[in-house]
């Protein structure tokens, strides 16, 4: 099984957040080779501007943790897929969809790989999954 994952599920491997249960589940089926997650290049990016974030604007983290986390990150053996061949159909479903193109980046990849994309993001999930039945909440999966 296939997934594509976005940086809300990504950081939950590495934060103490609500619904850990579910990316620990999800994580350990991906270091068992039960599963096989995706993401766009981009998720590096989000990654470490989340840390950023986590660092500068929230104080929930020293800056050695963020960097020593995004070190940690970067080390694991994610598909990492261009974002510049998926940067079109991100477009067009950003258009339609009327929601910012990072965001459809892991769509367009879930699409061309026709697997579900699955995400913490409920504000996304709640937007999109009507019109995007292959877009899920982390907490709904069962690995």
């Amino acid at each position: 099984m296939t997934y594509v994952i976005d940086a809300s599920v990504a950081l939950k491997w590495f934060l103490t957040e609500e619904q850990n249960q579910g990316a620990d589940a999800l994580f350990e089926a991906f270091l068992t080779g039960r599963i096989e997650l995706l993401a766009p290049e981009v998720l590096l990016l989000e990654v470490a501007n989340a840390l950023w974030k986590q660092v500068a604007l929230l104080k929930l983290l020293r800056s050695e943790e963020a960097v020593s986390i995004f070190r940690d990150f970067i080390t694991l053996p994610l598909n990492l897929r261009p974002s510049n061949p998926l940067a079109s159909r991100a477009l067009d479903l950003a258009i339609r969809l009327q929601h910012p193109v990072y965001d459809m980046l892991y769509c367009a990849l879930a699409i061309e790989n026709d697997c579900e994309f699955v995400t913490a993001d409920n504000v996304l999930v709640s937007k999109l999954s009507g019109r995007l039945p292959f877009v899920r909440f982390l907490t709904t999966l069962e690995i």
